[in-house]
């Protein structure tokens, strides 16, 4: 009988240390959860780099007497990185056409070209991090031409560059007999010189390349101009954000949290300004609101 009260007595003991190191382990691990981070910051961090895709415009382009990369999307998101235990960063030029898919194939980690995330289309293939900065958009056209708006070019050839959301908006006007065709020039630079050689009559495209442009290279807009009257009304404000693929959302969320320490401590504004662009135009105010404003209004994942 002792034999047997020692042995149930032995088997209850045992069942209550492996429901104690049950519970132990179940809370050891929501406290990792809570505590640990994303599985590709990890990766990355082990990796020590991390790759971005650009299509090399104004946003994010290749310095060619460094070899490293450069401009506002780059340097934003190299600041971010470094804060968060990634020590390098690389860009890899691919077109803006072809970012997302490159971006969905592994062969880069994340998008940084300036991506408006505000198309519905692009949040069902990747996930847009909080937006980084603002931008308008710019006309394009000849010096001595009589255009001052989209509404001066009826009849006439607007260029933009395919994939990006100027090219629905120079469609939208063609629907609308704003003006005659919508032609797809390419990148930027070649449809500034499309426009230079007479074979559109005006280009759409970010303010912000174009005030790049006219900062570092101004020869590239030599007999061009911007229309001074040009409005945002099929187009408005657009906020620009990263964009990595929906398995890494995670890896967005704590982007995010860096992305907002960076604006709170005037980092994005000494960036913009970094780059000869006015921060009024660009930058969001301390007040801004995060759901109008800076949370991607498409994500279809959370």
């Amino acid at each position: 009988m002792k034999k047997i009260m020692k042995a149930i007595a032995t088997t209850a003991a045992l069942f209550t240390a492996a429901s104690f190191m049950g519970c132990e382990k179940k809370k050891t691990s929501a406290q990792n959860a809570e505590t640990g981070v994303s599985k590709k910051l990890t990766k990355l961090r082990a990796k020590g780099k991390l790759v971005f895709g650009s299509s090399g415009d104004e946003y994010s382009y290749i310095n060619q007497q460094t070899g490293k990369p450069e401009g506002i999307d780059s340097d934003i998101v190299a600041e971010a990185c470094r804060r968060l235990g990634i020590p390098e960063v690389e860009m890899s030029l691919i077109p803006f056409s072809e970012l997302i898919l490159n971006c969905n194939n592994g062969t880069i980690d994340l998008i940084a070209d300036g991506m408006y995330n505000s198309n519905p289309d692009r949040a069902k293939k990747v996930y847009f991090c909080d937006s980084i900065y603002w931008q308008g958009g710019a006309l394009v056209v000849p010096k001595d031409s009589p255009y001052n708006s989209q509404y001066d070019m009826a009849g006439k050839k607007v260029g933009y560059t395919p994939g990006t959301i100027w090219q629905g908006g120079v469609e939208s006007w063609v629907k609308k007999g704003i003006v005659g065709e919508a032609i797809a020039t390419g990148h930027q630079t070649d449809s500034l010189v499309a426009l230079q050689f007479g074979k559109i009559d005006g280009f759409l495209t970010d303010s912000t390349v174009i005030e790049g442009i006219m900062v570092h290279s101004p020869d590239k807009m030599e007999g061009l101009r911007l229309a001074t009257e040009y409005v945002d009304d099929e187009i408005p404000k657009g906020h620009i954000s990263c964009a990595v693929n929906h398995e890494d959302a995670d890896f967005a969320k704590e982007l995010n949290k860096v992305f907002a320490e960076m604006r709170k401590d005037g980092t994005i504004e000494k960036i913009i300004t970094k780059y000869g662009f006015d921060p009024k135009l660009h930058c969001y105010a301390p007040d801004a609101d995060y759901e109008t404003e800076i949370k991607c209004p498409v994500n279809i994942i959370e």
